[in-house]
């Protein structure tokens, strides 16, 4: 059974033969600025947003490439086939759940990429075994009536009673973004699993959201390995929202329904940004830090992100000290170095954002965008066989947080 249903899985996934990824130096701002004309024509998907690592589909290549050469751009090619990076991640995957099954192990672990239906079964298991730590509800229902789960990890009987502050966290609100998902699913374990170790992390009550976008992230497992947004119909032709860029703070209305950065018809439009908006307002007042956990970059970004010049956010001072401080929690533990910065500014400018939303309108002191580390040349996210890895030194930036509001 395993076997039939992978292979009308695969028979149906959508394909990237022939699609490169290109690896881009920039010398100046400029540079990086006149590159992003290329951001919204079809068959270019901008990586890391910044434009480190674009994709080009087969027939823009000749093009993109004369256009990196005659503006004197560094560039390499570091995936000459995205199909096959895509199709290695598949394989292992199916593989290791196969033999999981086959051996009857029904243990936790981070070897592979779960599925919704697994992390879901997962929190549920945990607010059965765990009902003083625990909580479980349905916050939502998305376009294709999946459901929208959040747990609430509290040392108050798995209540929030408005006696500490709440630190809020999203994964997956962008489908692709899968090492995202799974190191907030490490957190949820390592905070539940082993609350014996991390008393410090408690002083504060935990709303978390692993899998923000199910529609997209169940498609980006079944269908399309690198679809972004929600499964809203947005047009005649075209399907999808970027939830990042529906939240009802400095919104703008794009006219491109089919791009990948669409933010919808009106603030707020999405089911899914309607159930965390909705979240967010239950826990006003004890509101303190938002972190939406994406990938790629290593990057810890702080608002505003939808102007450029970028405008800081009030207490950007604090907001630049509490990630530094992150960031060599990641170097202690051997991760990587995060850019720690204003997400305008280092990144890009985007309208919309949940990230600016939450500090500018929902009441949180803080907010960040975490941009974890992303696989280079291997695919989009790293190699499964890497993933304990980036959610331990995650991890890390969690709980170098927690302690500091």
């Amino acid at each position: 059974m395993v076997d039939d249903n992978f292979s009308s899985i695969t028979s149906a996934m959508k394909r990237y033969l022939s699609y490169k990824v290109y690896k881009i130096e920039f010398a100046s701002r400029d540079e990086q600025a006149g590159l992003k004309q290329w951001e919204e024509k079809d068959g270019v998907d901008f990586w890391d947003g910044a434009g480190h690592r674009i994709m080009i589909h087969p027939d823009l290549q000749q093009d993109f490439e004369s256009f990196l050469v005659s503006n004197h751009i560094s560039h390499e090619v570091i995936i000459d086939d995205v199909e096959t990076t895509i199709e290695a991640e598949r394989n292992y995957n199916n593989e290791y759940r196969k033999a999981k099954l086959a051996s009857g192990r029904s243990t936790v672990d981070f070897d592979h990429f779960w599925n919704t239906q697994e992390i879901y079964d997962y929190i549920d298991e945990l607010a059965v075994e765990y009902p003083n730590l625990v909580s479980v509800e349905v916050i939502g229902h998305t376009e294709e009536n999946r459901e929208i789960k959040s747990i609430t990890i509290t040392s108050t009987s798995g209540q929030v009673n408005g006696t500490k502050p709440v630190i809020f966290i999203d994964g997956g609100i962008h489908a692709r973004e899968w090492a995202g998902v799974m190191s907030v699913v490490y957190l949820i374990h390592e905070l539940v699993e082993h609350s014996y170790e991390y008393e410090d992390m408690f002083e504060n009550d935990w709303v978390i959201v692993p899998v923000a976008n199910p529609d997209g992230y169940e498609y980006s497992h079944l269908t399309d390995r690198l679809w972004r947004k929600n499964r809203f119909r947005s047009s005649i032709q075209c399907t999808g929202v970027d939830l990042n860029r529906n939240f009802a703070y400095q919104w703008r209305l794009g006219s491109n329904r089919c791009s990948i950065t669409y933010g919808g018809r009106i603030p707020s439009s999405e089911k899914e940004t309607q159930a965390l908006v909705a979240l967010m307002e239950r826990y006003r007042s004890s509101l303190v830090l938002y972190l939406a956990v994406h990938t790629y970059g290593n990057m810890i970004l702080y608002p505003f992100a939808y102007a450029s010049p970028f405008v800081p956010v009030d207490n950007a001072a604090e907001h630049a000290a509490i990630g530094e401080r992150a960031r060599d929690a990641v170097l202690a533990v051997g991760g990587p170095n995060y850019i720690v910065g204003n997400s305008a500014y280092v990144l890009y400018s985007a309208y919309g954002t949940s990230t600016d939303y939450a500090v500018g309108r929902a009441g949180f002191q803080y907010g960040y965008t975490l941009e974890l580390t992303g696989g280079g040349s291997t695919g989009f996210d790293l190699p499964a066989s890497e993933l304990l890895n980036v959610a331990h030194a995650t991890f890390q930036i969690f709980r170098s947080m927690s302690s500091d509001i």
